[in-house]
C-alpha cells in the first residue's frame, strides 16, 4: 500500500475514531473521554496536513523546486506535532475547570462500547502507520499520535470500566473521588502528549536544519570509496530531505586518467550513492597526486605559522 493511500485510510479512521470518542463524551461527561476527544479532533487536522503534504512530496523536481519536494513531509511532521501541543493546552484547561467544579462523570454502557470499538480501530491503524518508519516522517508521526492515542483510549476505557462498577457498588466513593481520578487520567495524558510532541518537533525541526546523521554518512562515504577506480574520498556532504538524503561528494582519481574515464567513474560513484540515498548526488574529480600535493602544501603552510 502507497504512502498516500495509507494517509488518506488514516484519515476516514480518524473520523471514525472521533465520532466515537465525541458520543462517549456525550454519553460520559468525562473530561478524560473529552481530553481523548478533543486530541483525535485535532488529529483530524493533522492527518489532513500529512495528506497534503506527502502529496506535495511526491511531486516531481521542477524548475522552482531542483530537488523535489520531499521537504513536504518533514512540515508535515512539524504541524502534528504543533496540533497535538494545542490539543494538550485545550485538555490542561479543561481539566482545571472540571477540577474547580467537582462534577463526576457517568460511565455509561453507551460510552464503554464507544470507547472499545475506537480502541479497536486505533489498533489497527497503528499496525499499519508503523511498517513506514524511516520511509515517511509524515507517517511515522501519525504513528506517534496514534500510539499515544490508543494508549490513552485504553487507560480512558478502564477508567469508565471501573466507574461504571463503582457506581453500581459504591456509590458514595464514586462521587468524591470520581471526578479527581477523571482529572489526573486527563492530566496524566496531556503530559505525555506534550513530551512526545516536543521529541518530534525537535526531529522534525533538525532535519529543516539539514542535520547529516554520522553514519548515513560514513555508510554513503564507504559505498564512493568501494567504486572502482576511486582513489580517495576527499570530503562528502549529506543533507536529509524527507525520507531521501541528497549529497554533494569530492573524489580523487589517477590523475593520467581521460577525461571520458574519470567521467565514468564519477557516474559510478554517482549511480551507488543514489541506489544508497535516494536523492540527488553531485560528483565532483580531482586527480589524486594533484590532491595529495595540496594536502601537503596545506599541511607545509600550517607548520610556517
Amino acid at each position: 500500500m502507497d504512502k498516500l493511500r495509507v494517509a488518506l485510510v488514516s484519515l476516514l479512521a480518524g473520523v471514525a475514531v472521533t465520532t466515537l470518542k465525541i458520543t462517549a463524551w456525550a454519553q460520559s461527561f468525562s473530561v478524560a473521554v473529552l481530553a481523548d476527544a478533543v486530541h483525535s479532533a485535532v488529529d483530524l487536522l493533522a492527518l489532513t496536513v500529512t495528506y497534503l503534504a506527502i502529496r506535495a512530496s511526491l511531486k516531481p523536481p521542477d524548475l522552482e523546486h531542483p530537488y523535489g519536494h520531499h521537504k513536504a513531509e518533514t512540515l508535515g511532521g512539524i504541524g502534528g506535532s504543533l496540533a497535538v501541543m494545542a490539543s494538550a493546552t485545550f485538555i490542561a484547561y479543561e481539566a482545571v475547570s472540571k477540577l474547580l467544579r467537582w462534577e463526576t462523570y457517568l460511565p455509561t454502557l453507551a460510552s464503554i462500547l464507544a470507547i472499545v470499538a475506537a480502541v479497536a480501530i486505533d489498533f489497527n491503524r497503528v499496525r499499519v502507520l508503523r511498517r513506514f518508519r524511516g520511509v515517511s516522517r509524515a507517517l511515522e508521526a501519525d504513528a506517534l499520535h496514534f500510539s499515544t492515542e490508543l494508549a490513552s483510549s485504553a487507560a480512558i476505557l478502564a477508567v469508565l470500566a471501573m466507574g461504571a462498577w463503582a457506581s453500581a457498588y459504591y456509590p458514595e466513593l464514586f462521587a468524591q473521588w470520581g471526578p479527581a481520578v477523571d482529572v489526573a487520567i486527563a492530566t496524566v495524558i496531556t503530559i505525555y502528549f506534550v513530551k512526545l510532541s516536543l521529541a518530534l518537533l525537535k526531529t522534525s525541526v533538525v532535519e529543516l536544519l539539514d542535520y547529516a546523521p554520522p553514519d548515513v554518512v560514513a555508510r554513503a562515504k564507504a559505498k564512493a570509496e568501494s567504486v572502482n577506480g576511486v582513489k580517495s574520498v576527499k570530503s562528502i556532504k549529506v543533507r536529509k530531505s524527507g525520507s531521501i538524503y541528497h549529497a554533494e561528494v569530492t573524489i580523487t582519481v589517477d590523475e593520467n586518467l581521460t577525461v571520458k574515464e574519470a567521467h565514468e567513474i564519477a557516474d559510478g560513484v554517482e549511480k551507488t550513492l543514489k541506489q544508497e540515498l535516494g536523492g540527488e548526488v553531485t560528483v565532483h574529480v580531482e586527480p589524486h597526486q594533484h590532491a595529495e600535493r595540496k594536502s601537503q602544501k596545506t599541511a607545509d603552510t600550517k607548520k610556517g605559522q
